[in-house]
């Protein structure tokens, strides 16, 4: 049941973590019909992201030992950005309709 909650928190600092990355990039703000940030807004949204996308190793690293949990980690990467990635494109397809 650990593992359980360990995988889902890893989950949400990793989409979380991806979908900040993304905020930082002023295509997707164009996209879905935004300015683009300023700066500092952008700077803020990258860190953000990568501080969680390392902050979601530790709980895989712990629910499944270093070399599993390191895999799982990888793999999650791969998941957020397929999220993401697939939020995005919904989302600017509904903007422009």
């Amino acid at each position: 049941m650990i593992g359980l909650a360990l995988f889902a928190m890893a989950t949400a600092l990793v989409v979380t973590g991806m979908a900040g990355i993304a905020w930082a990039m002023p295509q997707h703000h164009e996209r879905l019909g935004r300015r683009p940030p300023n700066d500092t807004t952008r700077h803020c949204a990258r860190v953000a992201g990568w501080v969680l996308l390392g902050a979601a190793l530790p709980p895989c690293a712990a629910g499944w030992g270093g070399s599993i949990g390191f895999v799982l980690w990888v793999g999650l990467l791969t998941v957020g950005v397929l999220a993401v990635a697939g939020t995005l494109a919904l989302l600017g397809t509904r903007h422009r309709a």
